[in-house]
């Protein structure tokens, strides 16, 4: 029998427009702890494993809230988040739902503290949820939430970098969706490279259209990690090859990360900033969208005069890395 889906919101509106096809969605993942280091853990009605909670991301809220609101919709547990894991992307962790429903998780992953105890769950998508030891339970998880959690418990304080990986199928999701939903508003996930000299003067490609000096990035493409994002986008802009080394910071605050390009698609945001390190490669722009290529010290990106909110809080982000990951 056909399972139904219960997706709502963002979720059922592209749908309508895109049918099963293959999509990004940005994604939470939330591991809850209870005081007695328990994970909280439920049934679905669409999979036979057991997983933890998490949703897609709403185009009007951050990804804290997005964890938190999933959590409290799918178990009626409140919780506190106590650290950002890692965002995971690869194609290996693609989802097909019972429904046809194809996706590629690009899943913001957090550690949180339950701040409530009384477990009620939505009936829809949880069927049923508790609190279980570590152990007694991870065999039944997904093998993606199976790596989540052994990442957790072996890296207390750092956080995961992906491995760079474009498959055989990679384009792009941007284009893609606007075939199908025209202008409206569309969630698209991006990366963002920051990349140091010996000086410490970050890389930057002069963006001619805007007359705006800016670190590489762009949008992710399907069938590919995010850090292969990163390692495609420095190379298309700038010709040199970097290696992901230390997630400094993901940014989803949908003030920072809405509005309106000028061919009139809307565009709500979601960017993660990797540091990289220069690998090979010759200094090249592309030409098109970058005429110049150089280091320049981080305060004097920040003087420049158009510099848009997003851009001035990635660029404090990377200023501060040492005291990160930062999530906004």
């Amino acid at each position: 029998m056909t399972q139904q889906s219960f997706a709502d919101g963002y979720i059922k509106w592209l749908r309508s427009h895109v049918g099963n096809q293959l999509i990004y969605l940005v994604y939470t993942n939330a591991f809850v702890f209870d005081d007695q280091n328990r994970l909280l853990v439920q049934e679905r009605y669409d999979f036979d494993w057991v997983s933890v909670p998490g949703g897609a991301l709403e185009p009007d809220e951050s990804l804290l809230d997005c964890v938190r609101r999933e959590t409290f919709e799918e178990t009626g547990i409140e919780c506190t988040v106590e650290r950002l894991i890692g965002i995971y992307s690869h194609p290996r962790y693609n989802l097909l739902y019972p429904n046809g429903d194809q996706v590629q998780q690009w899943g913001a992953t957090f550690v949180c503290r339950a701040t409530s105890s009384t477990i009620n769950v939505d009936g829809r998508e949880t069927l049923k949820a508790s609190f279980r030891p570590v152990e007694e339970i991870r065999h039944r998880l997904p093998i993606h939430y199976q790596e989540m959690l052994r990442f957790i418990e072996t890296h207390p304080t750092q956080t995961h970098v992906e491995e760079i990986y474009s498959g055989p199928n990679v384009r792009p999701f941007y284009s893609t969706m606007r075939q199908y939903i025209g202008h409206a508003r569309l969630i698209m996930p991006g990366v963002s490279a920051a990349v140091f000299n010996e000086n410490g003067d970050l890389l930057v490609a002069h963006q001619t259209k805007r007359n705006f000096w800016d670190i590489p990035g762009g949008l992710a493409d399907l069938d590919e990690s995010s850090s292969a994002t990163a390692v495609r986008e420095v190379r298309e802009e700038t010709g040199l090859e970097v290696q992901p080394i230390r997630l400094i910071s993901v940014l989803s605050d949908p003030t920072l990360l809405s509005g309106t390009l000028s061919n009139g698609d809307e565009f709500r945001g979601v960017d993660l900033v990797l540091e990289c390190r220069m690998v090979g490669g010759e200094v090249q722009p592309d030409g098109k969208e970058v005429d110049q290529v150089a280091f320049m010290p981080i305060a004097e990106l920040l003087a420049q005069p158009n510099l848009l909110p997003f851009h001035r809080q990635r660029l404090l982000d990377i200023l501060n890395r040492h005291q990160g990951p930062f999530i906004s």
